[in-house]
């Protein structure tokens, strides 16, 4: 896939340069927020089902209003939509500074789960509007910048909330968050709203089903700038509009394939923010005065060095992957390996010794993450982007919340070190059925999503 340098879009491109800075920005606040809320959590109770509703609270909103989100999107103003989540979540920062006694942790949820539903309107957003930003040969290296310095950014932030919240308490990097979010606004309110969205003619489908079922939704629900009025047509045009989105994801067999393998992962991948919890904040404690929030942020902070350095690499292996076949096998075994890896770290007896190998994990799934990414925005057309999207994003969200469910039950009865080791084993397993997928029945990245054929 031929791709444009950094520097290219970074300079040719002065809107993508905004959308960037903006989440650049707000990412940095956003994981300050996040290590002084587990801190709260574990300052104030302590007991793993207590992290279990924090992280519940914050996942579960993505799965309740995705369907919401991907609709507005789809159909509203995407700008407006941007700076309104930017400004509610700078509020919603604020609330955590009301929380000073165990009995005023039910603000930490509820503030945790209004962040995470306003959040999922921004990445709705954001994600439907980037391929509108940029030209074909920038998605790829779009991908790769929104992605790399948003997990450097939960690097940085993990390790400097760490430090923050070790030094000067929880309430700085709660302050830092709120202000975050104003300044992400304000890099947004310049961006065109009409760059945001366009009246793309859909990309070539997979197959005759695809063109069959959603023309036969286009007739009922036609794109935004042939309606002015689709987003005033109440309850049973957004209902129309959510089962269109699916009906092009059960006709796409390829898109399809990409979320189930998402929702595999999950099966694993939702249990990592509770063991970086209970292995840095229990385990790796060093005394009775230790609260555990340096080795948690060590641990946070191995995974976004690994998942930046991992999306920075997935430039050079989208370059590499120029033939279906090649492609279809990088992402299975770039899932398997991942898996392999972080099941690994699960038996090293040091904590650095398991943030190295928890990096080298995330380097080979941030690589796979990227690919997979930009291969989606190639094919999905503009007026239904932000459904598909939204919906990959919940189902993937909804089940690494029964998988953290299942992983607090699960550590009153093994220890968190093994539980680890289960985890990396069920985030390979989509790896192996896509393998076997490709070598059984033929099934194959198409050419679209490799060479950008669509969108050129």
């Amino acid at each position: 896939m031929d791709s444009a340098t950094y520097a290219e879009i970074l300079r040719h491109n002065k809107d993508f340069r905004r959308l960037w800075t903006s989440q650049l920005i707000s990412e940095l606040g956003t994981w300050f927020s996040f290590i002084a809320e587990l801190g709260l959590v574990r300052h104030y109770s302590g007991a793993p089902l207590s992290t279990v509703a924090l992280l519940s609270a914050r996942l579960l909103p993505f799965l309740l209003f995705a369907p919401f989100a991907g609709v507005l999107v789809d159909r509203f103003s995407r700008k407006k939509i941007l700076i309104s989540s930017d400004l509610l979540r700078a509020l919603v920062a604020l609330g955590y500074l009301a929380v000073r006694s165990p009995g005023q942790l039910w603000i930490v949820y509820a503030c945790g789960a209004a962040m995470s539903s306003f959040s999922v309107f921004f990445e709705g957003a954001k994600n439907a509007a980037l391929p509108n930003l940029v030209t074909p040969r920038e998605v790829l290296t779009a991908n790769v910048m929104m992605y790399s310095t948003r997990f450097l950014q939960f690097a940085l932030g993990s390790a400097l909330g760490g430090v923050t919240a070790a030094r000067f308490g929880y309430d700085a990097a709660f302050l830092v968050n709120s202000a975050s979010f104003i300044a992400s606004g304000l890099m947004i309110w310049v961006i065109p709203a009409a760059r945001m969205s366009t009246a793309a003619t859909p990309a070539a489908p997979a197959s005759n089903k695809v063109a069959s079922a959603v023309a036969v939704l286009d007739a009922e629900v036609p794109d935004i700038e042939a309606s002015p009025g689709a987003g005033q047509r109440g309850l049973g045009g957004f209902l129309t509009d959510f089962l269109e989105g699916m009906a092009y994801i059960r006709a796409n067999s390829f898109v399809r394939g990409l979320i189930l393998v998402n929702i595999g992962w999950a099966t694993g991948g939702g249990m990592i923010n509770l063991l970086y919890d209970r292995i840095g904040g229990h385990i790796f404690v060093s005394g009775a005065g230790d609260r555990g929030d340096w080795s948690v942020a060590t641990l946070y902070t191995a995974g976004g060095v690994g998942l930046f350095f991992g999306m920075l690499l997935a430039r050079r292996a989208g370059m590499w992957i120029s033939q279906e076949k090649r492609a279809g096998q990088f992402i299975g075994c770039s899932l398997l390996f991942y898996g392999a890896l972080f099941a690994a770290a699960g038996v090293m007896p040091t904590l650095y010794s398991m943030a190295i190998l928890l990096a080298a994990s995330r380097v080979v799934l941030g690589m796979e993450f990227g690919v997979q990414e930009t291969f989606m925005m190639r094919v999905l057309p503009d007026h239904i982007r932000g459904r598909v999207f939204t919906t990959d994003r919940s189902l993937e969200l909804g089940m690494m919340t029964l998988s953290m469910t299942a992983g607090g039950w699960l550590l009153s009865l093994i220890e968190p070190r093994t539980l680890m080791v289960v985890a990396g084993l069920l985030s390979a397993s989509p790896g192996v059925i896509w393998l076997t997928a490709m070598w059984t029945s033929g099934f194959s990245v198409p050419a679209t999503a490799v060479r950008g054929v669509a969108r050129e």
